[in-house]
């Protein structure tokens, strides 16, 4: 018994020693048994009844241990390691930064996400015993976990060097008792800036390299001296320039990639890799496709994937595509989060964008999607020196998710993908997505791509060992011989038919701990699955899932819970489960109660809540696969529902100054944030207006739009200068200016695209302004100057003269040829969502223009002399050009 870890006695639980089997008469004796083994270790077995004797074997099976043959799975050895950092895992995101801080100086650092075993508690003992230093990150959740906890006592009963962070201010209980005496580091990173976060990094390094008098003889394990700075380390300043310039998608898309890997299970996986690190090391290749069908997996794959390239040295730059997230998926978010990425990896790369950006600081607001690629990518790329050269892979995950196909967004990214032989060969690509027809054009019919299914027999060795693991756990509750299990577990395995996420739910339904785990086992092994048809098969699960989880609840329940899951999957954004329940105007309380239900369909993070996969999403969507009309989705139902909400968040909570400016300095910083719903709100009230299929306004939406036209307008442009979305009022209002009927609430809409067009500059610079200095310019015979004129004296100017009455009558002015302008040609489709301009010049090329924000699209070129003429189709699919070189060219636009 001494040689067993009291950590992981200490870790067991009720629920966790059910998957024993042990009946509820012998858990109060077993829990009993381990407080007295944690006091007195030896005098206790002959006391304890068989099936707790059983648990307490040190050759017990784990209730996390993983077999493919019935063997317990073995954790793998630790290295020694200078720092272990102790967390709560709703911090993960800031401790990884300070984790890498700590490695680039040097330190060897545990961190979990590097080190994941199967059986959580045997790591924790061998994290602490192999580290020198405990650094636990305090905060509100770490005080609250049972784990850390158990990590940080077992560190002060060895006798470890605690070194403490505070994540967050705050009483720490337990915790402060533990620490006691020590120097605490304060690094709370939701408001730290990046300057005082690396002198923070000073702090703690120095703390961690001369322990106090009343821990140095804690351990004698010295901390290694950190080795210098390789001499092709990017400069840390450049990189915050260009971080600032390009804001490259960071937290959140990070957080998402972490709830993937956490769905790694041990063991698997581990065959793509070895076919990944081949791949990267080949030269003779450039793309690797990694394809599947709905639900194999491939998110959670690219998210091991990039955690071992990372470990490795190998990863260039990751992206990860969001379904329900239209902001990020644009082509342009993806260049530019690349190119932060590569920077990091590349001096000579970060050297060069790092020109670019100041030599041309208005790039990023002029340039098409093909310039951002050609001067942010693959120019830079031909910069970095042989010295720095060296194989990486940049992953772009779930591909399919970006638009469907023949959308704008996705024919860019498309194009983008045909362009990667641009790139030089040291920069390998790798991409996951669904086997669709655009996507495989260009990677196997352009690329010949090295290809994986994920849906082939490898895979379905995987779904074996999750299944053999999860149900050998069970075996004393099913009443079953091991080779019974074993012969479950592959019966499991093949009718997932390689859905991973068929296989996970199942497990969660059988594994419950009020269910007959045996009937329901036998259940799913009855039900016959469709080779040929994984959405039928997916269709099923989800539909089982439902009727479950509202068995036996009211109408009203079920109503409220579709309504809800409607809007988690109608949202351009995900949000907070505290933002969803202010947008539907209840309590934070009644959301949490009915989402519970369902918990195992749905990703809850304190940041989003999400479908757990984009399938399920699909499935509610569609009326051929959701046949319980109770759960079905009304999309334009939905939206109209959602743009009813947002305005009525709006016209309860927008106010003047909202950010909180000094009035008297228009210099002033804002010292308010907005809140997550009122954000959503002002962005997004129009998105979903415009598509809700309305044919005229209901009387309600108008009544509040009413509201916030007169009353809140410019209270909204604050909102979307703090919130950087002021292109939502140029171009999002201009559009939907075309459905108002109501004259009088369009003559002042229309002025508003117009007053931050006149304005953007100091409104973007200090939302402040648009009281300040932007309605005091506003000419006086506009309507919004006199609707609202009156009510901002007070921080308003007066102009004596030279001021305008009225908008001039020139609305914009596109600017790129370097010739004369000879033709132009305008063409808007038929739901107004698209309008181009098209231009033909004198410098030999013609440009097309987006002529709801004036960025050029695209180039063309073939022209040998100056152009003189230029027309659209009536489709607008094509262009037609004449020019002085006696040609006429016909261009595709979908090419």
């Amino acid at each position: 018994m001494s040689d067993f870890p009291l950590i992981y006695l200490s870790g067991l639980d009720k629920k966790s020693l059910r998957l024993y089997g042990i009946k509820d008469g012998h858990l109060n004796n077993l829990m009993r048994a381990i407080e007295k083994l944690k006091r007195s270790p030896t005098k206790v077995q002959d006391n304890i009844s068989d099936p707790v004797k059983t648990v307490l074997s040190p050759n017990a099976t784990s209730p996390v241990s993983a077999a493919t043959t019935g063997s317990s799975y073995q954790t793998s050895q630790i290295p020694n390691c200078d720092i272990m950092l102790s967390y709560c895992w709703t911090n993960q995101a800031n401790v990884i930064r300070i984790s890498d801080a700590l490695k680039a100086r040097g330190f060897s650092v545990w961190i979990d996400v590097d080190y994941m075993s199967a059986n959580v508690y045997d790591t924790m003992h061998q994290a602490v015993s192999s580290s020198t230093v405990i650094v636990p990150c305090l905060s509100p959740g770490y005080v609250g976990s049972d784990n850390c906890k158990r990590e940080l006592s077992y560190a002060a009963e060895l006798k470890k060097r605690i070194v403490p962070i505070r994540l967050q201010d705050g009483s720490f209980e337990w915790a402060q008792l533990i620490t006691a005496g020590q120097l605490y580091i304060q690094i709370d990173l939701s408001i730290i800036s990046n300057a005082d976060f690396e002198a923070k990094m000073d702090d703690l390094e120095k703390e961690i390299r001369q322990p106090s008098a009343s821990t140095s003889t804690s351990s004698t394990t010295p901390v290694s001296t950190p080795p210098p700075v390789p001499a092709t380390a990017t400069n840390p300043s450049i990189l915050l320039d260009l971080k600032a310039w390009l804001n490259p998608e960071e937290f959140e898309m990070d957080n998402d990639m972490e709830q993937h890997f956490r769905k790694q299970f041990p063991g698997t996986r581990d065959w793509l890799y070895s076919e990944i690190l081949d791949f990267a090391n080949n030269d003779n290749e450039i793309v690797f496709w990694s394809k599947g069908v709905a639900g194999v997996g491939k998110s959670v794959a690219s998210a091991v994937i990039c955690k071992r390239l990372k470990r490795d040295g190998k990863l260039g730059g990751y992206f990860f595509c969001k379904h329900n997230n239209v902001n990020r998926n644009k082509p342009q978010r993806i260049i530019v989060t690349l190119c932060y990425h590569l920077a990091k990896q590349f001096p000579d790369f970060a050297n060069a964008v790092n020109t670019l950006r100041q030599s041309k600081d208005e790039f990023l607001e002029k340039a098409n999607v093909e310039s951002y690629f050609a001067e942010l990518i693959v120019e830079p790329l031909t910069k970095v020196s042989p010295e720095q050269r060296r194989n990486v892979v940049v992953v772009i995950d779930a591909l399919d998710e970006c638009g469907v196909i023949s959308s704008p967004e996705r024919k860019a990214l498309i194009k983008l993908l045909a362009d990667w032989e641009q790139v030089p060969k040291f920069v390998k690509l790798l991409v996951t997505s669904r086997p669709e027809s655009d996507i495989q054009s260009i990677l196997s019919g352009v690329f010949k791509a090295h290809e994986i299914d994920l849906n082939d027999e490898t895979q379905r060795k995987d779904l074996l060992i999750f299944s053999t693991n999860r149900l050998q756990l069970l075996q004393h509750r099913m009443g079953v011989p091991m080779d019974q299990v074993e012969e479950y577990a592959g019966q499991l395995a093949k009718a997932a038919n390689g859905l991973f996420i068929w296989l996970a739910l199942a497990m969660e339904d059988i594994c419950h701990e009020d269910s007959d785990s045996l009937t329901v086992l036998q259940r799913y092994l009855a039900e016959q699955s469709d080779p040929e048809n994984n959405d039928h098969q997916m269709d099923g699960m989800y539909t089982s899932s439902l009727t479950r989880a509202t068995h036996g609840k009211s109408v009203a329940f079920v109503n409220s819970l579709t309504e809800i899951l409607s809007a988690i999957v109608v949202v351009r954004t995900p949000v907070s489960d505290d933002a969803l329940a202010k947008l539907f105007g209840t309590t934070l309380g009644d959301v949490r109660t009915t989402l519970s239900s369902i918990g195992s369909l749905l990703n809850i993070s304190d940041k989003s809540i999400q479908v757990i996969h984009k399938s399920f999403a699909d499935f509610l969507k569609s009326p051929t696969r959701c046949t319980d009309p109770r759960f079905l989705i009304n999309i334009p139902t939905t939206n109209l529902f959602l743009a009813l909400r947002c305005l009525d968040s709006m016209n309860t909570t927008l106010h003047c100054n909202i950010g909180g400016y000094d009035v008297k300095d228009p210099g002033s910083k804002p010292t308010k944030d907005i809140p997550e719903h009122l954000a959503y709100s002002s962005k997004y009230w129009i998105s979903h207006l415009m598509t809700s299929d309305l044919t005229s306004i209901p009387t309600d939406i108008e009544s509040s739009l009413k509201t916030f036209t007169f009353t809140h307008a410019l209270h909204w442009i604050e909102v979307l200068s703090l919130t950087d979305s002021l292109p939502v009022a140029q171009v999002q209002l201009a559009r939907f200016l075309l459905n108002i009927k109501n004259e009088r609430i369009a003559t002042l809409l229309r002025d508003v695209p117009r007053f931050v067009n006149e304005f953007r500059t100091p409104i973007a610079e200090s939302a402040i302004h648009v009281y300040y200095s932007a309605l005091t310019m506003c000419p006086e015979d506009t309507a919004l100057f006199k609707e609202y004129a009156g009510r901002y004296k007070d921080v308003m100017h007066r102009v004596v003269i030279g001021k305008d009455s009225n908008w001039s009558s020139c609305l914009a002015t596109f600017e790129g040829h370097k010739g004369e302008v000879y033709g132009v040609d305008w063409w808007v489709s038929e739901d107004n969502e698209i309008s181009l301009i098209a231009s033909a010049s004198w410098d030999n090329t013609i440009r097309l223009w987006d002529a709801f924000t004036g960025v050029e699209i695209h180039q063309f070129n073939g022209h040998s002399s100056s152009v003189s003429c230029v027309v659209f189709s009536k489709d607008g699919r094509f262009i037609a050009t004449g020019s002085n070189d006696r040609r006429i060219m016909l261009w595709d636009m979908e090419t």
